[in-house]
């Protein structure tokens, strides 16, 4: 799969090829565990204005992890294919 990558990206070495697919490694744990501590913050004022706007609140923390989902999507290639070749 290296070799394959390296070919199609003209890098210099597998050894580069492998170093790419680390930091991309690093950026997608980065990105996951800071939207777990936004998410967090988000959830508790979302919680505290639940006797305020009901259900809704639930409603708007659903839509904001839809788009969070969608930006990771776009922004850090996180579409299924790209998964399966980081996972091989």
């Amino acid at each position: 799969m290296l070799v394959i990558a390296k070919s199609r990206h003209q890098a210099s070495g597998i050894a580069d090829v492998r170093q790419q697919l680390t930091a991309n490694a690093t950026s997608i744990d980065y990105a996951a565990r800071l939207w777990q501590v936004f998410r967090s913050v988000i959830a508790g004022a979302m919680d505290e204005m639940k006797m305020l706007i009901g259900d809704t609140a639930s409603q708007i923390m659903a839509t904001i992890e839809r788009h969070v989902q969608s930006f990771f999507v776009q922004a850090l290639q996180l579409d299924v294919r790209t998964l399966r070749l980081e996972a091989k």
